[in-house]
């Protein structure tokens, strides 16, 4: 069943508002400070997504693309018969100062999911002009706490330094894991770069150097999506045991990619008619975020990889673009050492997990998505 549900107001410190029968100019001020969540789901919080959404996301620069409008529509287009939408909704006596929108799913063995309402969200971040402020966050927190009595919730890829995260790891009852995360300034000074780096760039660049290898980036909705099939092809066969199912996985990123076309583009590098790399990618303002990379397999030994990543940068950077996200990270020698080789600036993410009652600690939450629709969480 679809509804609204207006919980009871809570304050940034998780106690309900006191009425003080003396006024006075400290009652004036407790009010203009409380800060009170409700929770909004079902048909209410598509409408609420179509309608306010959009106004809350462009009064927050710094929200990612992974909270804009078009991607969390065409995520909330892909969930199952027994998912709803789930949105927690801040305010203060201003407004709205921020939320976030997350995914509730009821699964055959009875048990109750809360996670991200986008399947691949590589960025959880509150959203609206209250994103920072820390009584936003604790009252938000106070909300999801109360959900992890009664439910399985993930919070996946929080930015650590952002007031929800560091919240979060306050609590008890949660469990956290981190993943380090790589950002790359623009434009790319390679000459900057040291010198044994410097060497493996010239050496890959040198096995291209009598080929007809070519770089291209969409630019319309239309070669978005006809680029989009070979994308998908190329991760399953990099990654057979990740992508089970890849029509199923190319019908939900259609769906997804058809809301949003106009911040997203996919990267190629080709061999003569070939595909030999393809990169979704995200954007917002002069900031993209690298979000599905693959390669093909048979090409491995040219560095297909290295070689877009290299183009992709120096026409983002043309372009005007200021960072190349490369997101978060498999804390592995090779994964660290690949982005390493263009001078990130490294940072880290927290994924929180709580632990339900009835719930053995260390137990994961199941997905709320099928296993094949994720990309990498960390890469």
């Amino acid at each position: 069943m679809h509804r609204t549900t207006l919980r009871e107001p809570v304050t940034s410190s998780g106690t309900q508002r006191l009425h003080n029968p003396n006024p006075g100019d400290r009652v004036g001020r407790v009010h203009r400070d409380l800060v009170t969540v409700c929770t909004v789901d079902g048909r209410a919080a598509v409408a609420w997504l179509e309608r306010q959404w959009p106004a809350l996301y462009e009064q927050d620069p710094s929200a990612t693309p992974y909270s804009a409008p078009g991607w969390l529509a065409g995520w909330a287009s892909q969930l199952s018969r027994t998912a709803t939408p789930l949105l927690l909704i801040a305010m203060d006596s201003t407004g709205v100062r921020g939320a976030l929108a997350l995914a509730r799913e009821r699964r055959s063995d009875g048990a109750e999911v809360v996670q991200p309402l986008s399947a691949s969200c590589e960025y959880l971040t509150v959203v609206g002009p209250g994103s920072a402020d820390q009584r936003v966050a604790h009252a938000l927190v106070r909300r999801l706490t109360g959900l992890a009595r009664t439910s399985l919730v993930t919070l996946p890829q929080m930015p650590a330094r952002s007031p929800l995260a560091q919240a979060i790891q306050d609590q008890p009852g949660w469990q956290h894991t981190t993943s380090p995360t790589a950002v790359v300034p623009l434009p790319l000074d390679v000459d900057a770069l040291p010198k044994t780096i410097r060497r493996q760039h010239t050496r890959r660049e040198q096995k291209l150097a009598h080929t007809t290898v070519a770089y291209r980036r969409t630019g319309t909705a239309d070669a978005l999506l006809a680029a989009l099939p070979t994308l998908v092809a190329l991760h399953a066969a990099q990654h057979p045991a990740d992508d089970l199912a890849p029509q199923s996985t190319l019908d939900a990123w259609s769906g997804v990619l058809r809301h949003c076309a106009d911040s997203a583009f996919i990267a190629e590098a080709t061999l003569d008619n070939t595909v030999i790399a393809s990169q979704l990618c995200l954007y917002r303002a002069r900031h993209c975020y690298s979000l599905l990379p693959a390669m093909h397999p048979a090409y491995r030994h040219m560095g297909p990889g290295h070689a877009l990543l290299r183009w992709l940068a120096g026409d983002l950077a043309a372009d005007g673009y200021t960072r190349l996200n490369l997101g978060p990270t498999r804390p592995t020698p090779e994964q660290l050492g690949y982005k390493a080789q263009y001078a990130p600036i490294w940072d880290s993410n927290v994924t929180s997990t709580s632990v339900a009652v009835g719930t053995a600690p260390g137990t994961p939450a199941p997905p709320a998505f099928p296993t094949h629709l994720h990309p990498y969480t960390a890469r």
